[in-house]
């Protein structure tokens, strides 16, 4: 079943359009989890793991809540970076 919208991320300040089809959300996700797992290849990156776990936020509420807080703690300590952040672009 598709959305009327498609699902999206923003990371930065910047909006990223995910695929509509849950499965395909999933499925890139946890490829970005596994590319980080496998940082030791020249192309893989432990950049990929938050990359995948911010990804499957968009559908598992238990992620969500982990990127959630995570921000409040972010624009908690930093405040100049969180005000940053959502300044009008």
């Amino acid at each position: 079943m598709t959305s009327a919208t498609p699902a999206s991320l923003t990371v930065l300040g910047r909006r990223f359009v995910l695929p509509r089809q849950r499965w395909r959300r999933r499925a890139l996700g946890w490829a970005f989890v596994a590319g980080g797992v496998l940082s030791i290849l020249p192309v893989l990156g432990p950049w990929m793991f938050p990359v995948g776990l911010a990804i499957l936020s968009v559908d598992s509420p238990f992620y969500r809540r982990m990127r959630r807080r995570l921000a409040i703690r972010i624009g908690r300590r930093w405040p100049k970076l969180n005000a940053w952040l959502k300044a009008p672009a």
